[in-house]
């Protein structure tokens, strides 16, 4: 599974971050290791590298005001800038490797602080760090946009059976009208032979018979502009009460645009806000790890210096005093670590209230979306209703000027009529009555050839919604498919995380050859309907006389745990596809592990990630692979 088979080398360049002043390293595909003791900016640099590649755990030099990172890989530069501004913030900049900054901080800068380490060491929530990337809010929006998508398709199929189900009637009206038809014709036909037979002036004929076409002409019109009438006015009446609902609505709507600049204004403020205290929790957390790392390296000069120091000092050995590097002064061991107690108690308030910060910001970016959303339904409403009036006016306009038609026709229709009864061919015959009854007839036969072609056209309709049938129920599949995959979208996440954590878990066992351990595993619990699981982690040991028992972690050694927290963040890297986001994994703080089992973990680590970069001390270092990349702590 090597991610970096095809990769090339990769430069990075640091200026003044964390304890750096200047820089500039190379790092090959596969491991690299950074040797060195304590305190020689072999994290910093890692920190650096996890910046630029779009983590948030790079800190500013103490006594600078600017600093850079800039990565040279694949053929593009990516840079992050760090500039404190005059309230001692520190603002980011530039465009790293990534924007995806969580997952860069959980799944591949595994320092010592990263959370998948601490949740072990804590005994904490393994779902819930595992899981933290996982956008739940989006599935379920996606989920609620996919059931209505769902019922608009089951309502549209229940129309077309509906419709469908008229079909057989429809048709039968067909055969109806094209009997009645036949009909018609053929008393048209018997009576135009009555006429022919009939022994009249023939110019009195041709008068009538122009005067008769006439009247059916005129009268075919009426019934045309009847129906448009009919049209328009029912059309006019839908418009109407469209345009009342619309209206409605857009009364109903309150989305002021102060609303919506008071919340754009909030969200700024605290994201401002939100943005200081990161930066303040990254430089408090770089002062920390600084001191941390002074005071071991100290530790071991006093050791060496002051070997044969008085009692209470071996007793007590935090009642040693040390240069403070800060004034120069001697102070108390203790001392300091009461003020680096402090100082990590200001850092978790500063991430409390960071994380309150944030989910007010979640809370009033919902806020503006619905401002928002309701803005942009108050525009399309306004320009709906915009529409709907322009309609109403033209139909009005329409519908005046068929009545006009309409009347205009009512009269020439009774000149007409007038004008046929008056004629003297026809007044001493039947034949005025034979016409009249053919120009009927005519008018009837045209009425039912019209409402025979509309049936035709319905009947089209309806088998043509066959092929709309057919194709809704395709979708109504994939839609179900679709749901099916999102509801259990953070189900199968669970499970893959707990089954690359068990199997990965279990050759490592094998690897590091740990005693007395049987096995570690994560079991995922479900309670009732409870769609989210629990992650319960199970540790199973061996007695000496070979029976096996269930332990806990607190009893585990810390090179256990620490083993057990590189596992948990390899089954994030792993579940969440990080390496297909940011292709390098750091670690540093391995010192637990002995160095046997660190070159091991190791080799099994790099078939994960493109670039593996470890800081390890000399004495472990001595112990790997000769064939890996080094970077002495001299070169940083």
């Amino acid at each position: 599974m090597s991610q970096h088979t095809d990769a090339r080398p990769a430069t990075i360049a640091v200026e003044n971050i964390g304890g750096i002043d200047e820089c500039e390293i190379e790092f090959s595909p596969g491991t690299t290791v950074l040797t060195g003791e304590n305190a020689t900016n072999r994290t910093s640099l890692l920190t650096a590298i996890s910046g630029v590649f779009g983590g948030t755990t790079t800190t500013l030099k103490s006594d600078t005001d600017e600093g850079v990172v800039r990565l040279e890989y694949d053929g593009e530069t990516y840079t992050r800038r760090y500039h404190r501004q005059s309230d001692g913030t520190v603002r980011t900049s530039g465009e790293p490797y990534t924007d995806e900054s969580e997952l860069v901080d959980l799944f591949a800068c595994l320092l010592e602080s990263n959370p998948a380490r601490q949740v072990v060491e804590r005994n904490g929530d393994l779902r819930e760090m595992l899981m933290e990337p996982v956008d739940t809010e989006q599935i379920q929006q996606r989920i609620d946009e996919f059931e209505r998508e769902r019922e608009r398709v089951r309502s549209r199929l229940e129309e077309i059976e509906a419709e469908r189900n008229r079909l057989p009637s429809v048709e039968s009206q067909r055969t109806s009208l094209e009997a009645k038809l036949d009909s018609v014709t053929q008393e048209i036909e018997t009576l135009r032979e009555r006429v022919a037979d009939h022994d009249v002036d023939v110019d009195g004929v041709e008068e009538v018979e122009t005067l008769l076409g006439e009247l059916d002409s005129r009268r075919q019109s009426l019934a045309q502009t009847r129906d448009e009438i009919e049209t328009q006015e029912s059309t006019l009446d839908a418009l109407r009460d469209e345009r009342d609902a619309v209206a409605k609505e857009l009364d109903e709507l309150n989305a002021p645009t102060s609303d919506r600049e008071r919340l754009e204004q909030e969200i700024a403020d605290l994201r401002d806000r939100e943005s200081e205290l990161r930066d303040s929790i990254n430089d408090l957390s770089a002062i920390v790890e600084f001191s941390e790392g002074f005071l071991d390296s100290t530790e071991t000069v006093v050791d060496e210096i002051q070997g044969g120091q008085d009692v209470t000092a071996e007793l007590d050995p935090k009642s040693t005093t040390v240069t403070c590097w800060t004034c120069g002064s001697r102070v108390e061991r203790q001392d300091i670590d009461a003020q680096l107690d402090e100082l990590r108690n200001v850092i978790e308030e500063k991430r409390a209230k960071r994380q309150e910060l944030q989910d007010r910001i979640d809370d009033l970016r919902d806020q503006l979306d619905d401002v928002r959303s309701t803005e942009t339904r108050r525009t399309d409403l306004r320009d709906q209703l915009d529409d709907i009036e322009r309609q109403i006016q033209h139909r009005e306009r329409r519908l005046e000027t068929l009545e006009e038609n309409s009347t205009s026709l009512h009269e020439a229709i009774s000149d007409l009529e007038d004008q046929i009864a008056e004629t003297e061919a026809l007044r001493e015959s039947k034949l005025g009555d034979q016409y009249e009854r053919l120009s009927e007839l005519e008018y009837e036969r045209g009425q039912i050839e019209q409402e025979l072609s509309d049936v035709e056209t319905e009947i089209q309709r309806l088998e043509s919604l066959e092929t709309e049938r057919d194709q809704l129920q395709s979708q109504q599949m994939e839609l179900r498919d679709e749901l099916g995959s999102l509801r259990t979208r953070v189900e199968e996440l669970e499970r893959d995380a707990v089954r690359a954590f068990n199997e990965h878990m279990a050759e490592l066992l094998a690897l590091l050859e740990y005693q007395n351990i049987e096995r570690v595993w994560i079991e995922r619990k479900v309670s009732g309907d409870d769609a989210d699981g629990r992650f319960q982690l199970h540790v199973v040991r061996s007695a000496d006389e070979g029976a096996v028992y269930e332990d806990t972690v607190e009893h585990l050694s810390e090179s256990e745990r620490e083993v057990i927290g590189l596992v948990v963040a390899l089954a994030g890297y792993l579940v969440h596809d990080v390496h297909e986001t940011v292709p390098v994994m750091l670690l540093d703080s391995l010192e637990a592990i002995d160095a046997t089992r660190i070159a091991r973990l190791l080799d099994y680590f790099a078939d994960f990630a493109t670039y593996l970069i470890v800081a390890l001390l000399e004495e472990d270092a001595s112990r790997i692979d000769a064939s890996h990349t080094r970077v002495s702590a001299e070169r940083i």
